[in-house]
């Protein structure tokens, strides 16, 4: 692989100078998602469900979700509505056309996989609710 090239991977995977959210895995004309997997596996990420992930409420997970010759940046988190009312899911930074949602969205029973690092796991506030802007 061309050193440009796995460079330029490891900034989107990484989020290094590069906005992490949707992005064609098409570099020059060809497929590359073999070499996004190369080093999605360098950087750490390993395939896993959403139930495999090991986060608690308060932690989330970078991960990406490798479909139809695109790479879909989000987090694996904990979302909780009330003290009983909770899910754990993949949510993409990609917005749906609305802005209302997360263009992709994989619950905890989903046998899909995603390209997560749970070593790279953040505090996540699950009690404030953030804006989404128009």
């Amino acid at each position: 692989m061309q050193k440009e090239l796995s460079d330029a991977l490891d900034d989107l995977i990484l989020g290094r100078g590069v906005a992490r959210g949707r992005h064609s895995l098409t570099h020059q004309g060809k497929d590359v998602t073999a070499e996004f997997t190369e080093r999605l596996s360098a950087n750490g990420f390993h395939p896993m469900t959403v139930r495999e992930a090991p986060i608690e409420a308060g932690e989330k997970v970078p991960a990406f979700l490798l479909h139809d010759g695109i790479a879909d940046f989000g987090w694996i988190r904990w979302e909780i509505f009330t003290p009983r009312s909770r899910r754990k899911l993949f949510a993409s930074e990609h917005r749906r056309a609305d802005n209302q949602e997360w263009a992709v969205q994989i619950n905890l029973g989903s046998p899909q996989t995603v390209w997560a690092d749970p070593t790279r796991k953040e505090r996540h506030d699950v009690d404030t609710v953030v804006a989404v802007n128009p």
